[in-house]
């Protein structure tokens, strides 16, 4: 049962998967967590992340986050999920009616949790962006948006083609 959800089909070739499942995978271990990695018989690959120990479980503070990576005919099919996972719903529960500081710091746990599916979805994008802007030579004053593939100039803050954020 996921609290944190982000589902989006970058536009992209899926023959980016493995690096942008490398680059998710070593960010998050530099940042310090556990990670592990497993490519998929489809081509896609399942990303696990975690951090903190059964101290931080049963506090309900343990970071959890799955990434799926899956090849899809528009491109790339990213899905991340944070949230409170079967480890942490019993300490929620207890804490709920007896131990309210405690909830205190699952809520600021699961608020931190929140950032991390948006900053995976953030990782996958850079190594679309960049290796489709070497691809289809974009030069130093161009980009193209990893949502619709439009080229815009390198200034711009949001996409020319559909208004997505760059």
């Amino acid at each position: 049962m996921g609290t944190f959800n982000t589902k989006k089909t970058i536009q992209g070739s899926v023959a980016l998967i493995p690096a942008i499942a490398k680059r998710i995978h070593k960010h998050f271990q530099t940042e310090g967590f556990e990670v592990r990695s497993d490519a998929l018989q489809s081509g896609g690959y399942d990303i696990s992340i975690t951090k903190g120990g059964i101290f931080k479980a049963v506090l309900g503070m343990k970071s959890a986050l799955k990434v799926t990576l899956q090849p899809i005919a528009s491109g790339i099919d990213f899905k991340a999920g944070v949230g409170i996972f079967g480890q942490q719903a019993i300490p929620t529960i207890v804490s709920m009616f007896f131990l309210w500081p405690v909830l205190l710091t699952q809520i600021w746990g699961m608020i931190q949790q929140s950032k991390l599916d948006d900053k995976a979805l953030e990782l996958a994008e850079e190594v679309v962006r960049l290796n489709t802007n070497e691809a289809f030579g974009a030069s130093e004053s161009s980009i193209f948006c990893t949502s619709c593939g439009t080229k815009n100039p390198k200034t711009a803050n949001f996409c020319c083609g559909c208004g997505r954020k760059l």
